[in-house]
């Protein structure tokens, strides 16, 4: 049965069955106490001690000793590949230019998918879906630039999508900046939306500027309350840029970004992600110092979020979820490029990303989806590799081995949570989210439940 003891503070650790979404708060009696009445291959006791009644009485009244459920099951390598969700990464074309863009989008020759090549992928996760039986198939729109640059592309696949016989679910992430033409027609034909917009005026303006040098921010907000007016669904993504001098001048700017969205517009629920790049079309993991300035700035965030009664994840940290993958897309999704390549990952929208090559799995030639069965496999396995790593961590079926395009990529057999400082992050994050949601639970013992007592406070 797994269960960890997770420092909490200087006395205290949370303890913590992750399996049975169980949590509480204790010391190192409690811990020992525990985990002698969950495994028996445990040192024994001290000689003449015993369990107290009340902590066996309370142990046994919160279910914390009965046994664990069965884990989320490891994907099997050889499952059958029939994704029924199409991202097309429409092009690398942008309207604005993001400090810590990654994939350096409106840099380099132009490059726009063609209708035809959308069609041949829509067409294939369309019969994916009819062959398994489903009701719907989706289609999200997505870049290493900026969808609506690629305008008529986008139009004719969603109306071609749209077209099927069968519902089909159209979403787009975007930058939010559109004329009042894109406007009312993506009001119109998309389903939902996810808004990159990184919260105040001046943090918008300052890390995502036109390529005139002009701010973003007015437009953003102007698109926004445009969804919020129509009751549209959509949700923001932040970036945090991680400041490259000053690291305690900057803790405040994520929590004042995130207060700005709860006051300023109806968002619900929000993502918040860092950046630790100091250069565009590049990635850099964080130091020590960097990742303990975020889930610093991440937390303070977080209860500022929840006393608006919003919503605030950050992928490293996910409590309130279970899984054996950290993200479905390299399973579920056809990813397809521009210029037709199918990859596993979004961000690896550039055959000169460095992970282009382990990454690309097929590409779109003809009109067909012609996958290379054996890459994906050999990709899967290292992903499993892995996760092994992950085996002794209590974020184990939380972050399940992290973001596959943010972890080093040439050690998968590490204990990641033992040498990255990423990892580092990630285990914080979890565990102060952990206490947060103890702190509120009634007789403080968290149960599994996010959906916690809230000041909720409605935008003016």
């Amino acid at each position: 049965m797994e269960f960890f003891s997770v420092p909490a503070d200087e006395d205290r650790l949370l303890l913590y069955r992750p399996l049975r979404r169980l949590a509480f708060v204790g010391n190192e009696a409690m811990a020992r106490l525990a985990r002698q009445l969950l495994d028996e291959d445990a040192p024994a006791l001290d000689a003449g001690s015993q369990t107290p009644p009340r902590v066996r009485r309370f142990l046994d009244e919160i279910g914390f000793l009965e046994p664990d459920p069965a884990p989320p099951a490891e994907p099997s390598l050889d499952a059958t590949y029939r994704p029924a969700t199409a991202t097309l990464l429409l092009t690398n074309r942008c309207n604005l230019r993001c400090v810590y863009c990654y994939a350096d989008g409106g840099a380099g020759p132009a490059e726009e998918m063609p209708f035809e090549l959308a069609r041949a992928a829509i067409d294939y996760v369309h019969q994916n879906a009819v062959e398994e039986g489903r009701s719907r198939f989706e289609v999200t729109f997505h870049g290493g630039g900026e969808p609506v640059m690629a305008w008529r592309t986008l139009q004719a696949a969603a109306a071609y999508a749209r077209g099927r016989d069968m519902d089909c679910h159209l979403s787009m992430v975007s930058n939010g900046v559109w004329t009042a033409d894109q406007q009312a027609w993506i009001l119109d034909n998309l389903d939902s939306l996810t808004i990159s917009c990184d919260g105040a005026p001046g943090t918008q303006d300052r890390q995502r500027p036109r390529p005139s040098g002009a701010g973003s921010a007015a437009a953003v907000l102007e698109t926004i309350h445009a969804l919020d007016e129509r009751a549209f669904p959509y949700g923001v993504r932040l970036t945090a840029l991680v400041p490259s001098t000053d690291l305690a001048l900057g803790r405040e700017q994520l929590p004042h970004d995130v207060e700005f969205l709860c006051r300023e517009t109806g968002c619900q629920s929000m993502q918040a992600e860092p950046a630790f790049n100091t250069t565009r079309g590049t990635y850099r993991p964080p130091g020590p110092e960097q990742a303990e300035w975020f889930a610093s700035a991440f937390m303070a965030a977080f209860d500022v979020a929840s006393r608006y009664g919003r919503r605030l994840t950050f992928s490293g940290a996910r409590p309130f979820l279970l899984s054996s993958t950290f993200c479905t897309a390299p399973y579920n999704a056809l990813q397809v490029t521009p210029a037709g390549r199918v990859v596993t990952c979004y961000e690896v929208s550039s055959p000169q990303h460095p992970l282009s090559g382990p990454f690309t799995v097929g590409e779109v030639r003809d009109g067909q989806v012609v996958l290379n069965d054996g890459r994906r496999r050999a990709f899967l396995a290292r992903l499993a590799a892995r996760r092994e790593g992950c085996r002794d961590c209590f974020c184990r079926w939380h972050c399940a081995g992290d973001c596959h395009a943010k972890v080093d990529w040439a050690d998968v057999g590490a204990q990641p949570w033992d040498t990255s400082a990423r990892c580092q992050m990630n285990r914080a994050i979890t565990a102060q989210m952990l206490m947060w949601y103890v702190s509120q639970a009634e007789d403080g013992v968290w149960r599994g439940a996010t959906s916690l007592r809230r000041e909720s406070r409605a935008r003016p």
